[in-house]
């Protein structure tokens, strides 16, 4: 169980990692397609606001399931 816990801590949080560069890479082009002419309003941050929604899930996750890994280790 111990294992598994630890298992999806690292899962989480590598999704956690994945999202946040993703996020910098949407801002990124967004900021080159505003220098270059092509910002479209409505389609603008839609990606970035994705992004950050994700990385907070995968976080929120990551800490329940600390929390769970530390309840069990409490409770031995």
């Amino acid at each position: 169980m111990f294992v598994v816990l630890i298992l999806l801590v690292v899962l989480f949080a590598i999704g956690a990692v994945v999202a946040f560069v993703r996020g910098l890479l949407a801002f990124v082009h967004e900021g080159d397609l505003i220098k270059g002419g092509e910002d479209t309003y409505l389609k603008r941050g839609e990606q970035q606001n994705k992004m950050m929604s994700q990385r907070v899930l995968f976080q929120a996750l990551a800490i329940l399931t600390i929390t769970a890994l530390g309840l069990l280790f409490s409770a031995r």
